[in-house]
């Protein structure tokens, strides 16, 4: 205790001595590095972290409900749907039709009957229009046109990805539609049954279950795949606000909807790209922080050295009255610990005090999602832990080359 007495003291002494535009520079650099740390990581992982936030509000919910892996359909749909009605804890739902067609353009205008076709296979999904809007907000993704009216017939809603344009764009990895545009016609074709539509509207988000897909009213995909049954193939469930998905599982469990369909969290159902992504993105953020951490530690190293190093004959002076070498490394230490506390806790102040709400008013906008900055405390609190034993080791090692010299020739100032 005594040796900590003396070596605070000490290091207090140094730094209140040392220049004041030094300080604020060496907090400065522990500052960046630990931005480096936390934002580059919290970044990458935003990154993904923002498609997940538009899979679950646009496309798959927050509980999901699907057919079982021995049935084609969920079982006893109207019922499953009656039971959903009656719990509060559910604020919305939608019912998804789901199956594959063949969808043909340019047909009227084509003269060569032997030439080439413009036909893409497509996802065909079966929606309530109010139901399903109310569930994802799927008129906001209007890109051009408008939302199914679900007192018309006829109409379909076309997503973006198969459009030329789209192919054009992305590269040619899925079949796409040329002369696409609101008030074309075009033909679906499913198996032996062919049904004439008009395009109501072009559907482009960054959730590419939204943008890879085709949408027409239930009434109209029940009769061209002839799902007299009733029997939806997806329903997608809102939770309420403060309510946990999990709670609403069990409860949906209990109730025997289990032995109908498969009932699964949003966790649980997300497809399983998007955790291996988020942990690949989350290690390669760890790796580039990593760098700083090296970086900042050299530097306080080189700054604790050059400082012990111009005041050897200091040093030697403490040795010779009698002060243990002990207290003097630890005086170099504490300097070094402050400078990692002051830097990290600007850093931290910086990214939670502004970094994390400004990218969530102002996302930045990547092709496939919306990224934010992600920065769970528990991981802040680890990898400031990492940070600051590294620079305590940067502090220690050159007091320690500088302390452990022979008393008398760091007095005269010999090698």
């Amino acid at each position: 205790m005594r040796s900590l007495r003396i070596g605070f003291l000490l290091g207090m002494r140094q730094i209140q001595r040392a220049s004041l535009w030094t300080n604020i520079l060496i907090v400065f650099v522990m500052a960046l590095t630990f931005l480096n740390l936390i934002a580059v990581s919290g970044v990458l992982v935003g990154l993904i972290t923002g498609a997940e936030r538009a899979v679950r509000a646009e496309s798959l919910g927050d509980i999901i409900i699907t057919e079982r892996d021995d049935q084609n359909n969920i079982l006893e749909t109207e019922s499953i749907i009656r039971q959903i009605k009656t719990y509060p804890e559910i604020e919305t739902y939608a019912v998804r039709y789901i199956g594959a067609g063949r969808l043909e353009a340019n047909y009227k205008e084509r003269r060569d009957l032997s030439g080439e076709r413009d036909i893409a296979q497509v996802t065909v999904t079966g929606i309530d229009p109010i139901q399903e809007d109310t569930m994802s907000h799927l008129s906001d993704n209007m890109l051009e046109g408008e939302y199914l009216d679900p007192n018309e017939e006829g109409y379909i809603l076309i997503g973006y990805y198969y459009l030329q344009e789209a192919s054009d764009k992305f590269g040619d990895i899925f079949d796409s539609l040329s002369n696409i545009k609101p008030g074309v016609t075009v033909r679906m074709t499913v198996g032996d049954i062919s049904k004439e539509f008009i395009v109501k509207g072009i559907v482009q988000s960054k959730v590419d279950e939204v943008s890879l897909n085709t949408y027409i009213t239930e009434k109209e995909f029940r009769r061209l795949f002839g799902r007299i049954d009733r029997n939806a193939d997806r329903i997608t469930i809102r939770v309420a606000d403060n309510v946990s998905e999990d709670s609403v599982k069990a409860t949906l469990i209990e109730s025997g909807l289990g032995q109908y369909a498969k009932i699964q969290t949003f966790e649980e159902g997300k497809p399983k790209f998007i955790t291996d992504i988020k942990n690949t993105m989350n290690l390669l953020g760890t790796f580039i922080g990593s760098i700083g951490i090296i970086v900042a530690s050299i530097t306080i190293f080189i700054i604790i050295f050059i400082n012990a190093l111009s005041r050897r004959s200091q040093i030697g002076i403490l040795k010779g009255i009698g002060i243990e070498r002990k207290a003097i490394e630890i005086a170099y230490v504490l300097q070094a610990a402050f400078y990692a506390l002051a830097g990290s806790a600007c850093g931290a102040l910086l990214t939670y005090g502004f970094l994390l709400g400004y990218f969530e008013r102002n996302p930045i906008k990547f092709p496939f999602s919306d990224g934010i900055l992600v920065a769970p405390p528990d991981e802040t609190f680890l990898r400031f832990l990492v940070l600051f034993a590294v620079t305590l080791i940067a502090g220690f090692l050159p007091a320690w080359m500088i302390v452990r010299q022979n008393t008398l020739n760091s007095i005269l100032g010999r090698k």
